[in-house]
This record gives C-alpha cells, structure tokens and sequence, in this order.
C-alpha cells in the first residue's frame, strides 16, 4: 500500500489524528479474470455515490478490456482518495511480482494529474488513449494484489508466503481451439502432449482420414501465462516440461503467410519464468494477439525452424491449435476460429460474442463432464494484513461473482472440484 498523508496548515499538528492517507492499490496477473475486475472496480466506485476519474488503454467504453488502468475516488470503506491502478500481464507473471519485488514489478501509469484533460473527467467521467491531451507514462511499482489463473504451488514461487489461505474466488474455463478454416473438431488429451512434445502432428492424427496429410501446429502463451500452465496440467504434459510451439511472424489482417517455432531469445514471447529460454519452449506474451492470429486463415504458410530455415521449400496448409479462456476464444470465434472439442465434450451454446454460458455447457463445467478448467485466485501480499488495502482487495473480492460474464463460474455453482492444478476432478 502507498500513502500520501494530508495536513492542513499551521493546525496540522493538533488536527494529525484526524489526519487521513490516500491510498494506491495496484493491481496486477491474470488476464482471464480482467474484465470482471474491472468491472468490479467500477460497481465499487459507483457504490460510493461520489463522481470519480478513470482512465484506460482502450476505447472509450471498452474499458473493461483494458492492460492498463487507472481510477480516482472514494471506495467503499476507505476514507480518503483511493486510486487503483491495473496493469494486467500473466498469471505467473502476477505472482512474481508480489513476491520479487523491484526486479519483477510490473509498469503502471505513473500518475492521475494533467491527464484526465476533459471536462467531463475533472469532476468525474472517463478518459482514454484515444483522448486529445492524453499523454500518460509509466513506471515500474510493486504490486499489491494479483490475479492468478493457477494456485501458487504451480509456479517457481511455490515457497513464498501470499494471503489469503484460500484465495480462490472463480472458476476459468477454457476451450481448445483451432484457427479459421481447420477441420479439426476434436482434441484429446493425448494428441495435445503429442503436439507439444512435437511441435506438430498430421492433420489424420484428428479427423481419422489418412488422406489428410497436412500438418497441425502447435501454438500458445509463454511461461508466465496462467493459459499454459493450466493446458500443460490439465493435459498431463508437465507444467515445467519444455514445449514445442510456433508463433505467426507473418500475416495478412485475415490471413497467416509464416509461422516459426519461437525462438530462444524471442523478446517478450521468451519463456523465462522456469529458466528455460530454449528454442520452440517460448510463445505468445499475450492473449490477445493470439486469439488475433487464431481467426485468420492459414492456406498458404511458410513454415520456419527457430533459425529461420524454410522447413518444407513452399508454403503448405497449417493448422494452428491452441487453449484459451473462454474470453479470449469467444472474441477468436467471431473472427473464424472454430471450438474444438476436447476428449470428446464440447462447449456449443456460448453467444458468438460477448455472452455468457448457457445452462447446458454450464452444467458440463459444474458436473465434472468437461475439465478444461482452473480456479482463478485473488492473492495479495503476506505484509497486507489489514487496512485500507485490505478493504479494496476485499470490496473487488465480493464483486467478483456478480461481473463473471463469460470468463468463467462462481465457485458455489460447482458441484465438483480439484485438489491442485490439472489434478482429478470429482465431488
């Protein structure tokens, strides 16, 4: 927690037990759960009554999708200005910032003032990227809160203390998912370890028909992605087992023209995290490219070893699977990316765009038929145990369940559950 204390004049003294601190809580981790977060931010500073300043990264209206974040105002509980700040950045990613602060810390916007340029937003309302006058930079922060699509025990940090003993607070589904235009309907567990280990498999290996001769590939997130680890768990392939997978290099706005298998040394899609920067174990640093890519078409693609090789001389036809939350894909899907089953159960009734699961795919998730899924948790660090601090964690906390949307399922629908990461599903 960051505190700014306010006195007033030659009285300050007399009057410092009335004294109150503005707050900063910045939160950080998980994409999955990023739009009900901020949503639940948002019901908080509506609660207090009081007009308050927010700005984002997005369009105006779509703050909900925003990396990063800023609000001003009075929150519920906490006396004083609260400012909250986001910046959202991966599950494991998270973690490590609340336990190796500065070398972990992610960027945040540094301030409110000379920002907020309308009129509207002086006395309240709503600022963005796109805003005449909006010119706001960033600096690293430690983290107070994070996200996590997977619980502590499956990251490196597995030995460091965070709060609280139970900090799960949803459940993230996610499905399998193959780019525009693919014929493969269904994954299992098996092809999908054999993918990884791979890199890529014959397109027979999914539909049965030897005459199906071209390849799939395999694509996803980097080691600091809550996504990969819980596709490397609930697959059974290892969440710390190096992988083999291939990003785009190459695309059209509705096309992909060249993969390559990742690169060590691939900037922000490296895989760091496990120390393991080798070739074909990096992946995508975010989700939203990814889903970008999974909605194009992949007829003629030039196919890249890590060093650049053309693998095959001429482009051939590549098909792309992956794993994503059901945020990501479904905004995927209304670009061309296709569901995939996975072993056998499919997600069908979910809206093509922002919706929410229908009762008959919910009812898949909470009775243990389909298990393509993690417990999203809400951590804050071990030196916050009480306080202005704590109130904000437990406002947004409590708001959670009520701004889910498609990102997933409150844990008191679930009929079912699981001990650690990827682990038996059951009663």
């Amino acid at each position: 927690m960051k505190t700014t204390t306010f006195l007033a004049g030659v009285s300050a003294f007399a009057l410092a037990s009335a004294a109150y601190a503005d707050v900063t809580v910045d939160i950080t981790g998980a994409t999955a759960f990023r739009a009900a977060t901020l949503l639940s931010i948002k019901a908080s500073y509506d609660a207090s009554g009081v007009a308050y300043q927010y700005s984002h990264d997005q369009a105006v209206g779509a703050f909900s999708g925003a990396t990063r974040s800023i609000w001003k105002g009075t929150f519920p509980g906490v006396t004083g200005v609260t400012t909250i700040r986001t910046s959202f950045n991966g599950s494991v990613e998270g973690i490590d910032a609340l336990v190796n602060s500065p070398s972990a810390d992610p960027t945040y916007y540094t301030s409110i003032s000379g920002n907020f340029v309308t009129v509207a937003a002086i006395g309240g309302g709503e600022t963005n990227k796109d805003t005449v006058g909006f010119a706001k930079t960033t600096a690293t922060s430690q983290s107070e809160i994070a996200f996590s699509d997977v619980n502590k025990a499956s990251t490196p940090f597995a030995g460091f203390s965070l709060l609280p003993g139970n900090p799960a607070v949803g459940v993230v589904v996610f499905t399998m998912l193959t780019n525009e235009g693919s014929t493969v309907a269904n994954v299992t567990s098996q092809q999908f370890r054999a993918l990884m280990t791979a890199g890529f498999q014959p397109l027979s290996m999914f539909t049965g028909n030897p005459a199906d001769t071209t390849n799939v590939y395999a694509t996803g997130r980097n080691d600091g992605s809550g996504t990969r680890t819980t596709y490397l768990a609930e697959t059974g392939y290892g969440i710390s087992k190096p992988v083999n997978q291939y990003i785009t290099k190459g695309s059209t706005g509705t096309t992909l023209t060249e993969i390559q298998l990742v690169p060590a040394g691939d900037g922000g899609n490296a895989s760091t995290i496990w120390g393991q920067d080798i070739d074909g174990n990096g992946g995508y640093s975010s989700g939203s490219t990814l889903r970008t890519d999974m909605g194009k078409t992949g007829a003629s693609v030039t196919v890249k070893d890590a060093q650049g090789g053309d693998l095959f001389g001429v482009p051939v036809k590549a098909d792309l699977v992956t794993f994503l939350s059901l945020n990501d894909a479904i905004t995927a899907r209304g670009n061309g990316a296709v569901f995939c089953a996975y072993n056998g159960v499919k997600l069908a009734d979910i809206a093509v765009s922002g919706g929410t699961m229908s009762a008959a795919d919910k009812a898949k998730v909470t009775n243990g038929v389909y298990t393509a899924w993690s417990y999203q948790n809400m951590y804050r660090r071990a030196d916050i145990v009480s306080g202005d601090a704590v109130t904000v964690y437990n406002g947004i906390r409590n708001a959670i369940g009520t701004n889910l949307g498609a990102a997933g399922l409150p844990i008191t629908d679930m009929a079912v559950g699981r001990e650690v990461d990827g682990g038996v599903v059951a009663p």
